[in-house]
Parts: structure tokens; sequence; C-alpha cells
């Protein structure tokens, strides 16, 4: 497995040609990079009190890759683990332990998922809920959920309010393996209940939890890379749960297909500058989870020329 960490400096037009640096972190040769405490929280601004280690990127997703030594303070952390667990642990928990990501509790790691089944008509309309049954892991089939957006409305595009809310998306395999596993459990339970029809209802990922993951990693991440006072953070109301306006700072960005290098890609994320429109010269960050499932990519918009 493998963690990406590009920096470029052509904001969200992901001109490839200005790409400055890149590095790939091996997870399983536990490659570490490490950075001195800023001396505050990096989220609250606090400098007094006990501060923890950071990892800019969830451990998780990327091991022990990117570690901001006492950058975050307790009452900072216990906020963020909060939302940040019930996406890592719980939404994406059975996911993580079916690729094998990296987990600092192996015994509590997911074994069964529930699945929900409903009765369908042959134009694949609901008729009937069916309810969950739990299997266990190795014989559901594969599947991961995100959340899908308009570009963040800082940026002033002419979207509407239900684009910048957004929609799940989903990405199911379609192997053979996959294909007959999931008809094996459709048919088992159309024996149980009867119906003609079944199918599996797709999960959903809660959007409010999913985003403020996304701001919270982005905004480490900035700070990682750039400095404490590289910039006027915008998004540290949104990461400790004082702003609920998400879609002001985080949403879609163009997939950038230099990117697709490796199929071992779990994390890909970029730096760079707004170019144009009245967010030029913020800072923004690309972050793209598990790109080899073609995901959606997201831009979140950290920070303001100081």
């Amino acid at each position: 497995m493998q963690f990406w960490n590009r920096t470029f400096n052509s904001g969200l037009k992901t001109d490839t040609s200005k790409i400055m640096k890149l590095h790939t972190y091996n997870l399983e040769l536990r490659d570490t990079v490490k950075k001195p405490t800023p001396g505050r929280c990096i989220y609250c601004g606090n400098d007094r009190g006990e501060l923890t280690d950071e990892h800019v990127i969830p451990y998780a997703l990327g091991g022990n890759t990117a570690i901001f030594k006492k950058a975050s303070c307790v009452v900072c952390a216990k906020t963020i683990q909060k939302y940040e667990q019930r996406i890592l642990r719980g939404q994406l928990g059975v996911f993580r332990a079916r690729i094998g990501a990296p987990t600092s509790n192996p015994k509590g790691r997911r074994t069964h998922q529930d699945i929900h089944f409903v009765e369908v008509d042959t134009s694949g309309q609901q008729i009937r809920d069916l309810g969950s049954r739990t299997f266990a892991i190795e014989e559901a089939p594969l599947n991961l959920c995100v959340w899908q957006l308009a570009p963040p409305r800082v940026l002033g595009q002419m979207r509407t309010e239900q684009e910048h809310i957004g929609r799940p998306w989903a990405s199911i395999s379609y192997s053979e393996t996959q294909t007959a596993l999931a008809k094996r459990l459709a048919r088992a339970v159309a024996e149980e209940t009867g119906a003609e029809h079944v199918a599996i209802k797709i999960d959903t990922i809660n959007r409010e939890d999913f985003l403020r993951f996304l701001v919270k990693t982005a905004h480490a991440y900035a700070v990682f890379e750039k400095g404490l006072n590289a910039f006027r953070p915008l998004t540290t109301d949104l990461i400790l749960c004082r702003d609920d306006d998400l879609a002001q700072y985080v949403g879609g960005g163009p997939v950038n297909p230099h990117y697709e290098s490796s199929p071992a890609n779990m994390t890909e994320l970029s730096i760079g500058v707004v170019k144009d429109g009245p967010a030029a010269g913020y800072t923004a960050v690309y972050i793209r989870l598990y790109p080899i499932l073609g995901t959606p990519a997201h831009v979140v918009i950290v920070g303001e020329p100081l």
C-alpha cells in the first residue's frame, strides 16, 4: 500500500506541468515524516495546556506517514475524534477491514456487516422493505460510500443549493466473484421472504461527518506543509463543530488524471492556490480517497491570504 502526497502550484486548474514535488510513502515500510510542534494548537490556537501529536493523515488511512508533534490541544482532539471515528471506524470500517487498511486497534476491527435488502419491481422501483441481515464481511459484496458535491460556494460558481448539499456516491465491485456473491445473498432473502425481485440497498455516508473529516484533514495538511502563519484559517469553526455551513469551503473538484499513477494509492493530497474568481489567492487542498475506485475528488478552501 502506498500513500501519495503531492504539492503543486496550480490551484484548482490541476495543471500537472507545475507539480513541484512528489513523496511516496510505503505503508508496509512504515515511512514516517515528523515535524516539530508549532507551539500551539493548529485548530484553536491555544498555546497553554497539554498538546498531543497529530496524525495529519488519519492513521486509518496513512498509518504514521505524517505526524505533527504536539500540534493539537486535548479539547480539540476530543471534538475531532468523535466524527472522525464515526467515519473511519463506523461507516468506512467494513471497507477498510476488507482492504487491510491500517488500524491502531486490530482486535476492534469490523468482522461483520449489516446488509439492507428491498423488494423491487421490474423497473427497479422499491416495493417493500425487507430489512437488514448480518453477514461476515468476507461474505458481503465490497462497496465504498463517499459524498459528491458541487464546487465550494466561496469560489462563486453558479450552482443550486441542492448541488451544494450534494448526494451520496457509491462504488460497487462488479467482478464475477462479487456479482455472484450478491446474487446468492439476494436469492436467499427472496426464498425467505417470498419476494420476486430482491435488491441490496447501497449504504450511504453521513454528509456532515464526512465533510468535517475532509476539512480537518485539509487544514492539518496545509499547516503541516506551509506553516501555521502561511494563511488566515477559514475552516476551524467547521472543524470544531461551531459552524455547519460546510458547503461554503468544501466541495467537489476536478479529477486529476495524472494522479492515477498507482492502484495502491489510498489517499491523494495536493495543496495550491486558487488562480481567479472571488477566492483568488486563497489556499486550497485537493483530496481524493481511494482513487482506483473512480471516487469523486474534493477541494477544501482552507485559508485566505494574510
